[in-house]
């Protein structure tokens, strides 16, 4: 009996010593596919992959991604945790039940002021700290040209 439950003990050590190498710091800024899950303080809605509105933030300052209708791509400048977005040219796609994640979505880039990143979480705050727009750091990234 006791040797029964060191065994179990030495398998669970060994399968949380694995789950313990998955775990990693916070997502680099930079090169990451950052997928809007809120706007404006709402859950933005699936919209499928060739939709999705997402942000990749390059390194020297250059940003691109989709509104969740247009391809949008500009600059952003930072200093420390400091942010600010340039005007972003964007697509004229005409799109059909986009709701206003779009609008939302450079709302939330014009008015931000500062970011927080917290593992896979991208927060972006304006000028009174009021949460803006959040971001979750994915592997797969479908809807990313860039990346193909």
């Amino acid at each position: 009996m006791v040797s029964a439950l060191l065994a179990r003990a030495a398998a669970l050590a060994s399968s949380l010593a694995l789950v313990a190498q998955g775990v990693s710091g916070p997502r680099p800024l930079a090169g990451t596919y950052w997928k809007a899950i809120e706007l404006a303080g709402k859950p933005v809605p699936s919209q499928g992959s060739s939709h999705e509105a997402y942000l990749v933030l390059q390194e020297g300052g250059r940003v691109y991604g989709s509104d969740g209708c247009n391809r949008v791509a500009g600059t952003y400048q930072m200093k420390d945790t400091a942010i600010t977005f340039s005007e972003m040219a964007a697509t004229r796609m005409a799109c059909i039940n986009a709701g206003d994640i779009d609008v939302a979505f450079r709302d939330a880039l014009k008015s931000a002021r500062r970011l927080t990143v917290a593992g896979d979480r991208l927060d972006l705050l304006d000028s009174a700290d009021k949460r803006v727009a959040v971001f979750l750091a994915v592997s797969s990234h479908p809807a990313d040209p860039g990346r193909r």
